[in-house]
This record gives structure tokens, C-alpha cells and sequence, in this order.
């Protein structure tokens, strides 16, 4: 009888498990990056109120699941479920607008969302910034607060120990005013290269890119992706199109450096870690051309038609896999 039990256990087991990978969704999240709201001049970082308004009736009517990015994070470090349509919501640089006037229509219908807040600007004085009394005003009502550095510079073009000194101070700063210092980073302009990447391991749970792209499992949590919305991009289609993407599965992707020293054009190639019938069409920016070669089933290869000019270059790669849209990004620098 025990024999028996044990085998239909062990039969039972491997059924419940065979059903649970039949039917398991696939965990995908969506993060969106703003910057400014109803701030007219600055239309490269600015998000037009009623842009807005339509972007937060879409989350709020149509079953998304708007959780905070660290909840989002941790589900990924922990390899846990998320519902489908998760989506995060992150502000960079801790503008005074953030308060006026993306607060209010936040709180009202209860969507989480973080700032990452770069210390010097926000204790300045300048009227173009958040100050400490109302980022502890956020924080007690239940906003997540991530770090930015210091001075927000392009930290590309720093050494080691500049990198190290725009976290520490930043560090004392969070400490100073908020009784404690953010687990999570966004690299100031998106700009990061390996070294940095290795630094920001040592302090930070994970960290942001401000490269287009959905996070799935297995992606790298300190490259994670956001979309950047501003007033050319933030119309309702790009954003419900984002929201419903899925993420472009990959990994041994090269160069591991995404600052642009001896190869330029970068040659650029990842390994996907499924089987995506469908071909892949990646579009980098500043009209530059990109010619795929699939190597074997999993590989691709990214040959570009000129060199990348200084500054940032993005590449948005995606495919229509089986009805699903995948979305992923990469942003390279050149000093």
C-alpha cells in the first residue's frame, strides 16, 4: 500500500507540474519613465497634461495590475508570479511638477508610482524642483523614493572614484532628510557602461536604463528597461501598445559594455532564449541603418550601416511572435 501511495504521489506530482507549465503565463512587466507634467517648454522631457490624464484612464479602466517597481523587482529577484498587464510607473529628477501636478491625479485613483531623486538640485532652493519637505510629504503618503546620484551628471564621462562619491553623497543626503537611503537606481540619462554597472551591484538591489523595453524573466535586473514618454512620444497608442508587450527574450548578449571605446559601430548580438519564428526588426536612431543575420536558431547578429555619433544611440528591437509583440531596447554612448 505504501509503495502504491508513493507512486501515485510521485505520478501526481508530475502531473500537477506538467498543467501548471501548460497553463502559466508568461511574467512580463511594463515600467514607463516621465519626467516633466504640463511644463510646455522643456517638450523633450514634458508630458502634456492631457496626454497624462489618457495615459492613467488606461490603467485605471482596463485591468492592468499598477504595482510599484520595487514590488516588481522583487517578484523577478524572487522569481515569483506577477499578474499579466503589470505595469510600473517611475518619474526622474524630482521636478516641482511632479508635485503640482502629476501628484493629485495619482493619488486620486491610488496608482504607485517612484521618483528617483538626484539630492543636490532638490536641496538647492530652485523653484524648478521638489524640496525635502515635500518629498517627505510623497514618502508618508506612500510613494517610493529611488536614487539618481548627486549632481546628476553623465556619469560616463567620470572616474571610479567620482561614480563612488555621487552615490556616497547622495547617500548622506537620503539619510539626512529621509531617514533612510533608496535600494533601487536609475543611471542619470539612461548613460551607463560596465564599470558603472559593477559599481551600482555594490549599493543597489537593481537599476534603470532609460532604453525601450518590456522586463521578462531572466533579463539582467541592474539593465532593467523603461519606456520614456514625452510629448512626441506619449500618445495613447505607443502607451497601450507598450503596455500590452511582451519581453524579447535573450541572453550572451554582446558588447557587455555599452560605452562606445575601439568598435564603432558596436557590433552588436544576443542569444534568444526561445525559439521566435517571426523575423526581428530593430530600429536604431539618428537614421541609422541595422542588417540582422539569424546564426543557427537562437542567434542574432546586428551589423550597422555607419558609425554611431557621439552621445547616446537607442535600438528598439522588436517581433510579432504568434499574435504576441515583443519589445526590447538597447542604449549605447559615445563619449
Amino acid at each position: 500500500m505504501f509503495k502504491l501511495n508513493k507512486f501515485l504521489i510521485s505520478f501526481l506530482i508530475i502531473i500537477i507540474i506538467f498543467v501548471d507549465q501548460l497553463f502559466a503565463k508568461e511574467k512580463s512587466a511594463a515600467v514607463f519613465l516621465y519626467h516633466r507634467f504640463g511644463e510646455n517648454k522643456y517638450p523633450s522631457t514634458n508630458i502634456k497634461i492631457s496626454q497624462f490624464k489618457k495615459h492613467i484612464e488606461e490603467l485605471t479602466n482596463n485591468n492592468y495590475n499598477v504595482i510599484s517597481v520595487e514590488q516588481i523587482i522583487d517578484a523577478f529577484i524572487n522569481k515569483k508570479n506577477l499578474p499579466s498587464k503589470t505595469v510600473g510607473l517611475t518619474i526622474d529628477d524630482a521636478f516641482l511638477s511632479i508635485y503640482n501636478n502629476a501628484w493629485p491625479l495619482l493619488k486620486e485613483k491610488k496608482l504607485p508610482f517612484t521618483v528617483f531623486v538626484s539630492t543636490e538640485p532638490v536641496g538647492s532652493g530652485s523653484k524648478n524642483y521638489m524640496n525635502w519637505n515635500q518629498i517627505r510629504e510623497l514618502v508618508d503618503s506612500g510613494v517610493t523614493i529611488g536614487h539618481h546620484t548627486k549632481n546628476h551628471f553623465h556619469l560616463v564621462n567620470k572616474d571610479k572614484e567620482t561614480i563612488i562619491n555621487e552615490i556616497k553623497k547622495a547617500n548622506n543626503e537620503f539619510l539626512k532628510n529621509l531617514g533612510f537611503i533608496p535600494d533601487i537606481f536609475a543611471y542619470p540619462y539612461g548613460e551607463y557602461s560596465y564599470e558603472i554597472k559593477q559599481i551600482t551591484k555594490e549599493y543597489f538591489k537593481a537599476a534603470f536604463g532609460q532604453q525601450s523595453g518590456i522586463i521578462y524573466n531572466g533579463i539582467d535586473v541592474f539593465e532593467l528597461p523603461r519606456f520614456s514618454l514625452n510629448e512626441q512620444y506619449g500618445d495613447l497608442k505607443r502607451f497601450k501598445f507598450a503596455a500590452n508587450s511582451y519581453g524579447l527574450q535573450m541572453k550572451n548578449i554582446l558588447p557587455t559594455d555599452r560605452r562606445i571605446k575601439n568598435i564603432n559601430p558596436p557590433l552588436l548580438g544576443f542569444t534568444l532564449l526561445n525559439n521566435i519564428e517571426s523575423s526581428i526588426k530593430c530600429y536604431p536612431s539618428h537614421n541609422i541603418n541595422a542588417k540582422l543575420t539569424k546564426i543557427g536558431e537562437k542567434r542574432i547578429e546586428i551589423r550597422f550601416n555607419r558609425e554611431f555619433p557621439k552621445g547616446r544611440t537607442r535600438i528598439n528591437c522588436t517581433t510579432n511572435d504568434k499574435g504576441k509583440w515583443r519589445w526590447t531596447g538597447f542604449q549605447f554612448f559615445n563619449p
